[in-house]
């Protein structure tokens, strides 16, 4: 990385960005919820529809973006646990069916921590210590929110993140399994959390 990363809050106007990155973080759940939900739609409008509502946790406005060189180098989507749910627009949208099966991944919480729901850095960086800077930036926000923790989900199969969060001093607290259509593609994965209090 040539140039220390400018860290802003995400607007509105970022919502279609936002969602391009959050749906290659986690295309199987993106995609399982919103696919073919809306004819004439694809999965990434959807998404973006629902981030750019500024009611639901599920907002732009838990987004913190990470720009070098004028290009968006990564994104942090983080808010409260105890917000951590399905938008009452998704819920309104989405048949039960969509829903059920990932109802459990979908309302993780650990009351007291940030809940990380993305992390993403480009391609172009990785190894590159953007993580890093970013996990600096969840920690910061976290503590500054009152918050004890930082939890977070994993798919066991994406090793290169089980083995980031590991480093950075997170800890699997509960185990999920795979349901729905979602099992074809994993079979476990874990909430981690990291304290943010220990040894202070």
């Amino acid at each position: 990385m040539n140039a220390l990363p400018v860290f802003r809050l995400a607007t509105r106007d970022d919502a279609p960005a936002l969602a391009a990155r959050i749906r290659e973080v986690s295309p199987d759940v993106v995609d399982t919820l919103l696919r073919g939900l809306l004819p004439g739609f694809d999965v990434e409008s959807i998404l973006a529809t629902v981030l750019r509502d500024a009611s639901s946790h599920f907002s732009y406005r838990n987004c913190v973006l990470a720009e070098a060189e004028g290009e968006i180098a990564g994104l942090l989507f983080a808010y409260p646990a105890e917000d951590q749910g399905i938008p009452a627009l998704m819920e309104h949208m989405l048949p039960t069916r969509r829903l059920a099966p990932l109802r459990e991944l979908l309302t993780l919480c650990v009351p007291g921590s940030m809940y990380v729901n993305t992390l993403w850095v480009a391609s172009s960086l990785r190894g590159q210590g953007m993580a890093d800077a970013l996990m600096d930036y969840a920690r910061f926000w976290a503590q500054e929110t009152g918050k004890s923790a930082i939890s977070l989900f994993a798919w066991r199969d994406n090793v290169r993140a089980v083995n980031f969060y590991v480093r950075q001093g997170f800890r699997a607290v509960r185990e999920i399994h795979a349901a729905g259509p979602l099992a074809e593609r994993h079979i476990k994965g874990d909430l981690y959390l990291l304290s943010l209090t220990e040894g202070a």
